[in-house]
């Protein structure tokens, strides 16, 4: 049924103008809603940590004399791995987090800081 006028659209939905939303309007209203996730500091201090830690990791796999770096055999081997996994998994966590923003605003937190931390390690 194709229906042209504003005033047919009110008669269809039989709307009155000084009617009240019922409690069961408001309350399907309400329920479409995604419930919000507090911000959270500990998210915040997770993802900077976790960041560092990787930083520290990639940075060392370039430097002589350390334990993980370039001539430390298998100790460079895993240490360097574990990095470079944590890296991808870094980049990985951004690019869901920028894609799901809305949706994963907790992602979104820890990610960015993860990230941060990671590039100012390389670059310092």
């Amino acid at each position: 049924m194709y229906i042209n006028s504003f005033d047919e659209r009110i008669e269809r939905i039989n709307w009155q103008p000084s009617a009240v939303p019922t409690r069961q309007m408001i309350d399907s209203v309400l329920a479409g809603r995604l419930p919000r996730q507090p911000r959270s500091a500990v998210l915040s201090l997770a993802g900077a940590v976790t960041g560092i830690l990787i930083g520290t990791g990639l940075k060392g796999m370039f430097l002589p004399g350390v334990p993980w770096g370039l001539d430390a055999g298998l100790a460079g081997v895993i240490g360097g791995g574990l990095a470079l996994a944590g890296l991808a998994a870094s980049v990985t966590a951004a690019l869901l987090a920028a894609v799901k923003g809305q949706r994963a605003p907790r992602l979104m937190q820890f990610s960015s800081m993860n990230l941060l931390m990671i590039v100012v390690l390389l670059l310092s």
